[in-house]
């Protein structure tokens, strides 16, 4: 990229940061994955510089590209809380081979929930595939208790998620 086009981007990106972040956070119900996407914006804008440049309307292109940008966000999370949701509905004593996620933090995506107690303990249970026994040694409780939390723990994720 050269120096035009790197300060081309940068005033687009000082004149458009602010509207883009407000429009991501709106269709993205929140700042940090709000922040994500602009910034991605910018990355792929860096990268495609000599397209972002030639386009007529570059501010529109940028918006274009956000779109996308939060639409993929969106069906990545769908993916995962698919995949939380269906894990929630296996049997805790089978065990499953454990699922590579195509390099997507979790964490940063479900960053709402991360502090969440109900969150670790399922994310353990269903995503690390701990069993009952192993995480109820861990916490230093009961199986019987353990397996109780977990219900309980389901109950509350679902009507969250």
């Amino acid at each position: 990229m050269s120096n035009n086009q790197r300060d081309d981007i940068e005033k687009l990106y000082k004149e458009m940061y602010h509207s883009m972040l407000a429009y991501a956070q709106k269709s993205l119900n929140g700042r940090i994955l709000a922040e994500e996407a602009v910034q991605d914006t910018f990355r792929i804008a860096c990268a495609k510089a000599e397209n972002l440049l030639s386009c007529p309307n570059p501010k529109g292109w940028l918006l274009n590209t956000l779109k996308h940008v939060i639409r993929n966000i969106i069906r990545n999370r769908a993916y995962l809380n698919h995949l939380v949701i269906a894990s929630l509905d296996f049997d805790e004593n089978i065990s499953h081979e454990k699922e590579y996620i195509d390099d997507i933090e979790i964490d940063l995506l479900f960053s709402d929930l991360a502090d969440n107690e109900d969150y670790k303990l399922i994310k353990k249970i269903a995503l690390d595939k701990c069993t009952i026994l192993e995480v109820a040694e861990e916490i230093g409780i009961s199986v019987e208790a353990c397996h109780k939390r977990v219900q309980r723990a389901r109950k509350r994720l679902k009507k969250q998620i």
